[in-house]
């Protein structure tokens, strides 16, 4: 069966990964340059930095069985299990990438088709899905089956542009799932700083959730840091200037960091952490031939998004 997911993040990875590894033939589109969503790792002056997911933890058995994977193939090692003065921190394994937080999810891509820079415009079904790009090549794809790991605004914004509705009840359900949002700022460093292992420290001030230094943290030789805003701060600064909404950040960050930041940019995460989910780990239609799945849907840790895309290949196969 001709299998399309849309959405390259950690959740429409795993979904691809076991599908491919049943036997299906399975493409994922990614609108962006790679995958890995928010488990992303940018290259900045010789740096290496995490600005999305920090780490992710394994819980549940079948998250297990894709870490010892990963660690077979070098892609990950454990990281920390507790930050000195954060005693409410439940003690965890959090693990890491060995070359950032992208490294693992480009490990399972190796086992599927992945096609990039695909934005799909809009998806129409008719005995069998049709999914139309916008711009590029304007390609269109044909597929028995179609998966969706799109934050649910976007899927949302996907049907309108489609004229395409699930039934009443799903669609109310998918229009309460809200998200926070959280700017990103990523900065280079004239020195290491003062932070000892693990390198992160969590909510030093109420406009900042993380402050992690890569080079302590292990996935960087250059000086490098990683600041996350909180979402009160990044709603108040959203569409602003780098120039407004950054210098305070740098000076936040350089007073704990006790070294200056001599360049940096910001990301926005539009859509960080959900607030509100579907109620469901995925979302299946035999009728419609489609699936959702994702962090609107699993829960925000990295863990949860994975196990619904684990969830929607499962449905998938099951129906079969």
């Amino acid at each position: 069966m001709k299998i399309i997911i849309v959405g390259a993040g950690i959740s429409g990875c795993v979904c691809a990964w076991r599908l491919a590894e049943a036997g299906q033939d399975v493409v994922l589109l990614e609108k962006g340059r790679g995958v890995g969503g928010r488990m992303a790792t940018r290259r900045m002056k010789g740096a290496r930095i995490d600005h999305g997911a920090q780490f992710f933890t394994a819980r549940d058995p079948r998250m297990v069985e894709i870490l010892r994977k990963w660690e077979s193939a070098k892609y990950v090692i454990p990281w920390y299990d507790r930050i000195s003065g954060r005693e409410d921190l439940t003690p965890r394994v959090r693990f890491r990438g060995v070359d950032g937080m992208t490294a693992p999810v480009k490990g399972l891509a190796k086992s599927f088709c992945f096609k990039k820079e695909f934005f799909v415009d809009s998806i129409y079904f008719d005995e069998e899905w049709q999914i139309n790009e916008r711009g590029g090549e304007n390609r269109r794809i044909f597929a028995d089956h179609l998966v969706l790991t799109l934050p649910v605004p976007q899927i949302l914004e996907l049907f309108e542009r489609s004229h395409f509705e699930l039934e009443s009840k799903i669609m109310d359900q998918l229009s309460t799932v809200t998200y926070t949002r959280c700017l990103a700022l990523l900065g280079i460093l004239d020195k290491p700083s003062v932070l000892s292992s693990p390198g992160t420290l969590t909510h030093p001030i109420p406009e900042i959730d993380w402050i992690s230094d890569n080079q302590v943290k292990g996935v960087s030789e250059v000086p490098a840091c990683t600041v996350h805003a909180s979402d009160e701060y990044s709603k108040q600064f959203w569409d602003s200037s780098d120039q407004e909404r950054g210098p305070f950040l740098v000076e936040a960050a350089e007073k704990y960091l006790e070294a200056k930041i001599t360049d940096w940019t910001c990301h926005r995460w539009g859509f960080a952490k959900p607030l509100v989910t579907f109620g469901e780990t995925q979302y299946t239609s035999a009728w419609d031939r489609l699936s959702l799945a994702g962090d609107s849907f699993g829960g925000e840790r990295i863990e949860n998004a994975a196990m619904s895309g684990w969830d929607a290949a499962d449905a998938i196969l099951n129906q079969m």
